[in-house]
């Protein structure tokens, strides 16, 4: 939710959080769900009624960038228009995130650990053509106006770099190996963003078959954070299967904080996911 405050210093500022149910799209769901008129209708007036959160992160703006059809960059910023202000603009790094998180745990003043304030500072210098506080419009224009771009390229190359340096030692070291396999342990924690990351780097690692790309390294940044954020996360088939197998980890571990659930592109799981937001407003751990 993103809103103007006055805060105690008389002071106009914006403020932004989370509402539950939270949800995530990756570039496919966010672009197929805006670009289906019933699809797009039945989510907006679904995340409206839960009074949900649509979570938008910098690497979903990025995307479109890649995108020849403005139509359909048009259509996504339609979407969110008809959701605002049920939004929430988040960092995708999982990296910086798990920064953040470790900042909050060594005594820092509270503060949201996944929050982009650079992606929230240019969301609202949109200006809005009519009486609206908010506009989604032209946001889509957003990475090439900021920088963001290269934000996309960089992460990717760490995480392939990383990757590599993991598989190296995974093949070379036992013990590396042992602590592999071993399930997910340590301090309790509201998010799991650490954990959700070594899991999916974990199959990554054990199968050595695939050779991890920067396409790879996308679609592994597009689950980290969400699925430790958020209620529910859209995702391509092998990323749901990957994220599922966090999922029944996680829960064998005992460890207390929540992963996403996790709906992939075939036509009945989305309209389970559409059904699963209208009959559960205001809930999380769903």
């Amino acid at each position: 939710m993103v809103k103007y405050l006055i805060d105690r210093h008389g002071q106009l500022r914006v403020e932004q959080w989370t509402v539950a149910p939270a949800i995530y799209f990756d570039h496919w769901a966010l672009r197929n769900i805006s670009e289906d008129s019933t699809s797009r209708q039945r989510f907006t007036r679904a995340l409206v009624h839960s009074g949900g959160t649509l979570m938008l992160s910098w690497l979903n703006l990025v995307e479109f960038t890649k995108v020849a059809d403005t139509a359909q960059a048009r259509a996504a910023e339609a979407l969110v228009e008809d959701v605002l202000p049920n939004v929430f603009f988040f960092e995708v790094n999982p990296f910086t995130v798990i920064d953040c998180e470790d900042a909050l745990l060594a005594g820092a003043d509270p503060f949201p650990p996944h929050a982009d304030k650079q992606f929230l500072r240019a969301f609202t210098a949109l200006k809005p053509d009519s009486l609206r506080t908010f506009t989604a419009k032209n946001l889509f224009t957003i990475p090439q106006q900021s920088g963001l771009h290269p934000r996309m390229d960089d992460l990717a190359d760490t995480a392939v770099e990383r990757v590599d340096a993991l598989r190296a030692e995974f093949l070379s070291d036992a013990e590396f190996q042992s602590r592999v396999r071993k399930l997910p342990e340590g301090h309790s924690i509201q998010h799991g963003t650490r954990y959700v990351l070594r899991e999916l780097i974990r199959l990554v690692l054990l199968d050595q078959s695939l050779k991890f790309s920067r396409n790879h390294a996308i679609d592994l940044v597009h689950s980290v954070v969400p699925l430790a954020y958020c209620d529910i996360v859209l995702l391509d088939k092998h990323w749901k299967a990957q994220a599922e197998k966090v999922r029944e980890r996680v829960s064998e571990s005992n460890m207390t904080f929540s992963v996403a659930k996790v709906f992939s592109g075939k036509r009945d799981e989305i309209s389970q996911f559409l059904e699963l937001i209208k009959s559960n407003p205001q809930r999380t751990n769903l």
